[in-house]
């Protein structure tokens, strides 16, 4: 049985034996869960230890059509032809994309359409995730005043939070914390809630910078925790791509996820989780210089040997 959704039904695939040649390329690619090659034959073992995870290999490598698989949010007809007008960027374009880009809280008044926010959300539905199908949500905040809402609500819920963390209940929780969480708490968290109250007071936004577009990814119980990331990583490269400033916003699931109110009113469902917001608009600035970045460390493994 295949890992379970929180959203779809299991995966069912059908062989159409008319126009099957038993190439076994379907088999080969499903890797024999379910699809397999018996005595020459393409069977469906429908006591497969996984079932169908709705994955789409064996429909997408099938030269004859004979494959269809529905259920887990898939149907053949989400499948199409790679050979119709679409391109692949090279290496050399991703990197141009990926060293030009710049976290951007400064936007022009230019509105963003809906279409392109469309186009973006289709290109980000396309990232990996752990098992499929996507258990990724994503509630879309279209204009400066819905953006604005979510900024305040946030910036509430942390003032709240803030009233519980005073200096004697961080002195009561301090044991129980780890050393980096406590630190986190009170070199960033805490001076981040006062900045808020004190320019949000003063009708800045600290928050989500006045941005036209903001996109919250969330996740249900049945997904892999880095699958909103991910997905969010995808619409932040998605959104440069089309000429648009994104900037990654980390801590507005921090306060969200404990308040049940906030939860409620923009419809996340109950037992998922809040992650990344993307804000997007038209960039007010250009960077005239790039910088470099690197992984804290790049160890190549070279085998236990190299350890004696």
């Amino acid at each position: 049985m295949a890992k379970k959704t929180g959203y779809f039904e299991k995966g069912t695939p059908i062989i159409d034996t008319k126009v099957c040649t038993d190439c076994g390329l379907c088999a080969k690619a499903c890797g024999g869960q379910p699809l397999r090659l018996v005595a020459g034959k393409v069977e469906v073992d429908k006591d497969a230890a996984l079932g169908c995870l709705g994955c789409a290999q064996c429909m997408l490598v099938c030269p004859t059509g004979a494959i269809s698989v529905t259920g887990r949010g898939l149907s053949p007809q989400d499948v199409f032809d790679l050979s119709a007008g679409i391109s692949r960027s090279g290496l050399d374009q991703l990197e141009g994309l990926l060293t030009t880009r710049r976290s951007m809280r400064n936007f022009t008044d230019k509105e963003v359409s809906p279409e392109l926010i469309d186009r973006i959300l289709r290109v980000a539905a396309t990232a990996p995730m752990g098992i499929p199908p996507s258990e990724v949500g994503v509630v879309v905040f279209h204009g400066r005043d819905k953006v604005a809402e979510l900024a305040n609500d946030t910036r509430d819920a942390l003032v709240r939070l803030r009233k519980v963390l005073n200096p004697a209940t961080m002195a009561l929780f301090r044991p129980f914390m780890k050393k980096s969480d406590y630190e986190s708490v009170k070199e960033f968290v805490l001076p981040i809630a006062d900045l808020m109250k004190d320019e949000m007071a003063k009708g800045q936004d600290p928050v989500l910078y006045g941005a036209p577009v903001a996109l919250l990814f969330h996740r249900s119980p049945y997904a892999e925790p880095a699958d909103p990331t991910i997905a969010a990583t995808y619409a932040m490269l998605a959104a440069e791509a089309a000429g648009l400033g994104t900037c990654m916003i980390g801590f507005v699931y921090t306060f969200m996820e404990r308040d049940k109110r906030m939860m409620a009113k923009y419809g996340i469902p109950k037992g998922n989780k809040p992650s990344l917001v993307v804000i997007m608009g038209y960039p007010a600035m250009k960077f005239k210089k790039g910088v470099r970045r690197r992984f804290a460390s790049v160890n190549h493994w070279n085998g236990p040997e190299a350890r004696r």
